[in-house]
């Protein structure tokens, strides 16, 4: 008979011929030699820092963080069954939650709360089923790689019209000009016009005399043109058939970064701007360009993934099921 002493802060997993028959301790134990093995389990508060990573903020800000992790165990049993390694774990799971949780977060709100106690509480969903819960993250903000815009975008507000931010940075200004004196004084032949020519939603087109500059077929198909097109798209089979909600962060031509969410998980389905109302299931990162060419047909979802003009985190199967949307897009 092997009787060990349990320290306070420590418990013992035992297995007794290769199975758990309990958490023994604090205190003596009775242990049968050569049958029961045990595995010692720390019950105390440990923590560790999350690796420096790039991460996007609601507000079009890119980021580098990190974080510092506080964490216990506590159901030791749980903790030996689940998982075979806590912290590499837990920091792959802190890390994952922290990408949907700050594009979720402007800037200038990560920067005044650091200790997210939010943050604390969706790392918790995923890891008490492990038997480990997480009691503080404290975010930290090593390096802003791109400010935000002065004015920032959110789920509930339209960004300005997509045809003139597809233009230059000074043929935009020409056209803002335009059509800014347009609407205070009748144009002349002498004066630029901004003619805007559309015989229906699909067939919009920008002409600014004197510049020469004209929108080509693929400008045309913009990520808010893409957006209203979808919209018109949604419908109970579609949920049926897809069941999972995305979120599209669109790089654009002039610099500027949009969100779109499309959630295929309820009802007839949603889409607009910003986030949406429940966690995506998968975040696809795309230039302009490249969603451009996906919805033309020009380049297929797997094969962009493949050469790493989409960025996805999530499920990759789920991903591939927006081929089908793509196909019903181009009917």
């Amino acid at each position: 008979m092997v009787c060990p002493e349990v320290p306070s802060q420590e418990r013992f997993v035992v297995f007794r011929l290769g199975r758990i028959i309990g958490s023994k301790g604090p205190g003596i134990v009775l242990l049968l030699p050569f049958i029961d093995q045990w595995q010692v389990v720390d019950l105390q508060i440990q923590s560790f820092n999350v690796a420096l990573f790039e991460a996007a903020c609601k507000d079009g800000a890119r980021i580098v963080v990190g974080a510092t992790v506080r964490y216990h165990v506590s159901n030791p049993i749980l903790s030996v069954m689940v998982v075979q390694d806590i912290r590499s774990t837990l920091a792959h799971t802190v890390k994952s939650v922290m990408t949907g949780f700050l594009l979720k977060k402007t800037l200038s709100s990560i920067k005044k709360s650091k200790n997210e106690k939010q943050l604390s509480l969706e790392i918790n969903e995923k890891t008490r089923s492990w038997g480990v819960e997480v009691d503080q993250v404290n975010v930290v903000v090593h390096s802003v790689l791109k400010y935000p815009k002065e004015v920032a975008r959110n789920s509930s507000t339209i960004p300005p019209s997509s045809r003139l931010n597809l233009l230059s940075v000074p043929l935009r200004k020409i056209a803002e000009r335009v059509v800014n004196s347009s609407s205070s004084a009748p144009s002349t032949p002498s004066q630029q016009t901004s003619e805007f020519t559309s015989d229906s939603e699909e067939n919009v087109q920008i002409v600014i005399e004197g510049t020469g500059f004209e929108e080509s077929e693929d400008d045309r198909i913009s990520p808010d043109w893409i957006l209203s097109r979808v919209q018109s798209l949604l419908s109970e089979d579609l949920v049926r058939q897809i069941q999972a909600c995305y979120l599209f962060i669109v790089n654009q031509k002039n610099g500027a970064r949009n969100l779109y969410y499309l959630d295929l998980s309820r009802d007839s389905g949603y889409a607009g701007y910003g986030m949406p109302e429940k966690e995506p299931d998968v975040t696809l990162e795309v230039t302009q360009k490249t969603m451009q060419s996906l919805f033309t047909g020009a380049t297929k979802p797997f094969s962009a993934y493949m050469s790493g003009r989409i960025r996805i985190q999530g499920d990759l199967k789920v991903a591939m099921k927006l081929e089908d949307l793509i196909k019903k897009l181009q009917q």
